[in-house]
């Protein structure tokens, strides 16, 4: 119970960020507006509560004029309560909806920064970021809300009807709020296994729906591998975790439906019980006991609002637990420390070559060593080539030389990012025509057909764009081009976009040894320089340094002597 409470403490420190921040001033206007309604919808409820007790006791007297007029101000009262309470839903939505907007972007600014959404993703302690940010915050948003203004509403509810229920009897005071008491210590007792298994159920639900979308993204793998009954059985036993889970929410909701069942039913019956011997005495009206009764219930109401609100607050401690995990990893990306609280982030320095001093590379979450101590230069325009045998941490070096991953120490000078292209194995083909798969990320001008066109004849995809059809053709690319494909494409890509360096890591391995030739060659032609891994040795001749990698730890620096 405290680690889920800590949790919904530390998500909550968003919430000031909203309310002082920037936007304060939208988040103070609207919440001022609900407030005006609450406090006008309590008069009408106060106001609301005197006109039945007039209607009633008319109704007792057989005073038919004094009824029909005690009718008429009953009804005007809903007149004018209608419009407001119809109005107090449409506010509390826009004060959600700039809070909603506040929060996300805050959280995708910091995502997005820096590539940290890469790093995010690589670290296994972070399930779903996409759920995190685009439906936590939701919940979070709305829920915070909710609860926060049935406690403002149930506080203006007890100042309005506890002076009510004093008149007419001061022990029925006494009685709500020993019946609250013991109701809110009941439901807290019992009901607060359902945070942990609310929180469970976010984990299972996420894990599930993760499951599918990875599926998804690898359909042809698994097709040529014939796993289908390999991920169909995955999937099902995460389905299955899930749905017991579920199981569980409803089995402990159902008892606390039925103490809550219970518990307003009393509400109704408590009242009249106390009442109804100062009715039949004569001390007070029959209007008298139907306003006690309906005093009583806003009275106990107002004191019972952590029992009405025990769900969404079981609900909101799951969905704030992991907001607040997120926002401090993603807060954690800017001072990343080891084990020991040593700094060990790599530093980065401009250079118009590159050069690398003792650098040692960890995993993401900081917990492994992967390569240790290198350090070589290569002049502006050089060539060099990683060697090493599988799980070296050829890859890993690159991903560090390019920024991707920073956990480790040492130094890399390169040149400003803009000018540093990074091609992967397996390149990314974003939504849209053909035209955008060549000039992703789009930046710079806009390159006329003919330089495109030219482009594509010097990667050799001509006959490609002539069976599509053109520059303008839409497909799902990753599925429709071959691996060979992509990767000309991803060479046209930097060709385009001409930085100083390009990182290749295994970026020609689904081409012919042909083609991988001829793009080396107009690479070196271009003078862009290049860092490779790759496993042909036939590729060192493009190369004019190789760093050998060793098991263990070793490596070696040296010119390849083909240059």
């Amino acid at each position: 119970m405290n680690t889920h409470a800590n949790s919904l403490k530390r998500s909550l420190g968003l919430v000031k960020l909203f309310w002082l921040g920037d936007r304060k001033w939208v988040a103070w206007g609207w919440l001022s507006v609900i407030l005006l309604m609450l406090v006008c919808i309590n008069i009408l409820n106060v106001q609301i509560s005197y006109a039945e007790r007039a209607v009633l006791t008319s109704l007792q007297e057989k005073e038919q004029m004094e009824f029909w007029h005690n009718i008429i101000k009953y009804a005007l009262i809903f007149v004018v309560g209608t419009p407001l309470i119809g109005m107090f839903g449409w506010v509390k939505g826009k004060l959600h909806l700039a809070w909603r907007d506040w929060l996300t972007r805050h959280l995708m600014e910091k995502y997005y920064v820096d590539d940290h959404f890469h790093r995010i993703n690589s670290d296994p302690s972070v399930d779903n970021p996409d759920q995190r940010i685009q439906q936590d915050v939701g919940l979070v948003c709305d829920k915070v809300m909710t609860i926060t203004l049935a406690l403002l509403d149930s506080a203006m509810a007890f100042l309005s009807f506890i002076t009510i229920l004093w008149l007419i009897s001061p022990t029925l005071v006494a009685v709500a709020v020993g019946y609250s008491a013991i109701g809110t210590f009941v439901m807290f007792k019992f009901g607060k296994r359902l945070i942990g298994l609310h929180f469970n159920q976010e984990r299972l639900e996420a894990d599930f729906r993760g499951n599918l979308m990875y599926t998804k993204e690898n359909a042809t793998s698994i097709a040529t591998y014939r796993g289908t009954d390999r991920e169909k059985k995955g999937v099902t036993e995460r389905f299955r975790l899930a749905l017991g889970n579920w199981n569980q929410v409803l089995s402990w909701q159902r008892n606390l439906t039925l103490f809550r069942v219970g518990y307003d039913y009393l509400i109704l019956v408590v009242p009249m019980v106390l009442t109804a011997p100062l009715f039949f005495s004569g001390a007070v009206d029959i209007g008298a006991v139907f306003q006690a009764g309906s005093s009583f219930g806003r009275v106990l109401g107002a004191l019972s609002v952590f029992v009405a609100q025990f769900q969404l607050i079981a609900e909101l401690s799951a969905s704030a637990h992991r907001l607040a995990t997120f926002n401090e990893i993603l807060d954690k990306q800017n001072s990343p420390a080891c084990d020991n609280g040593v700094d060990c982030e790599i530093e980065r320095k401009l250079a118009s070559g590159l050069a690398v001093k003792d650098l040692t590379v960890l995993t993401p979450d900081r917990k492994h060593q992967l390569v240790s101590g290198v350090k070589f230069e290569m002049p502006e325009g050089g060539r060099l080539i990683i060697t090493g045998p599988t799980g070296v941490g050829k890859s890993s070096l690159l991903r560090a030389i390019a920024g991707l991953w920073t956990a480790g120490s040492g130094e890399v000078a390169l040149p400003a990012p803009q000018d540093v292209l990074f091609l992967p194995q397996k390149p990314y083909m974003p939504l849209g025509s053909f035209r955008e798969q060549l000039t992703y990320p789009g930046r710079g001008d806009a390159p006329s057909d003919e330089q495109l066109f030219a482009l594509i004849d010097q990667v050799n995809l001509r006959a490609l764009v002539n069976r599509l059809g053109g520059l303008d053709v839409v497909k799902p690319w990753s599925e429709q081009l071959s691996g060979g494909e992509q990767q000309l494409v991803a060479f046209a890509r930097m060709l385009l976009a001409k930085p100083k360096l390009a990182i290749l890591d295994e970026a020609t391995s689904a081409l012919d040894s042909a083609n991988e030739a001829h793009l080396y060659e107009i690479v070196t032609a271009s003078g862009i320089a290049v860092v490779s891994v790759a496993h042909r040795t036939q590729l060192i001749q493009h190369h004019d340094h190789v760093l050998e990698l060793r098991q263990g730890g070793g490596w070696t620096f040296s010119k390849t002597g083909l240059t």
